[in-house]
């Protein structure tokens, strides 16, 4: 669960630049009169730290 905890964070904070630097807008309709708004990069940037959250607070195994 480690392994899929991390990736998911690397996966979300990827998405937050990508969103960040305007190269996609899945979350949002795109158009002539499309604003960019940061919340979606927060959002994502949010995810990726529970996600690390999550991993770290995974049990680590007993010796």
């Amino acid at each position: 669960m480690r392994v899929i905890a991390i990736a998911l964070a690397i996966i979300f904070f990827i998405v937050g630049i990508l969103y960040g630097m305007g190269k996609i807008n899945v979350f949002t309709q795109s158009g002539t009169g499309h604003e960019h708004h940061v919340t979606h990069l927060v959002v994502a940037w949010v995810l990726a730290l529970l996600c690390l959250i999550w991993a770290r607070f995974q049990s680590a195994p007993s010796r």
